[in-house]
């Protein structure tokens, strides 16, 4: 019995530090949409079908049907790296998961009509991992 308590408080120390390399909490939407919150004060309650998540800055309420996954991150983009570049030719824009968000005359306008998150843009000659913030 004893054994078995030092072994799960040396796991729930284990987690914890694990938690704190950690800053950042992502929520996946079923149709790829991603939306990151620092974790520092991070509360998360339940009401009416929803997730509703807040870290005393900024809240988000995510409907339960629609949540594909959520889990910690370091890299607030969830992405290795995203670049920004301006191009003025046509884009077709689409998002992390394939889906298509439309075609574009340039990249200008497609970061002006999109919503805040990562895309990929596909031009005649290049194809790039944005973020529009």
């Amino acid at each position: 019995m004893r054994k078995t308590f030092i072994t799960i408080l040396t796991l729930l120390g284990i987690a914890t530090t694990q938690a704190e390399d950690y800053p950042y909490m992502m929520f996946q939407t079923h149709d790829g949409t991603v939306q990151t919150l620092a974790s520092a004060s991070l509360t998360i309650t339940f009401s009416n079908g929803n997730m509703v998540v807040s870290n005393g800055t900024e809240s988000k309420v995510i409907a339960l049907t629609d949540l594909s996954k959520m889990f910690f991150t370091s890299d607030p983009a969830g992405v290795e790296a995203t670049q920004t570049e301006t191009m003025n030719e046509p884009v077709e824009v689409f998002t992390m998961t394939g889906i298509s968000m439309g075609k574009y005359e340039s990249m200008k306008q497609a970061q002006a009509t999109l919503e805040r998150g990562i895309y990929v843009v596909k031009s005649k000659n290049k194809t790039l991992k944005i973020t529009v913030k």
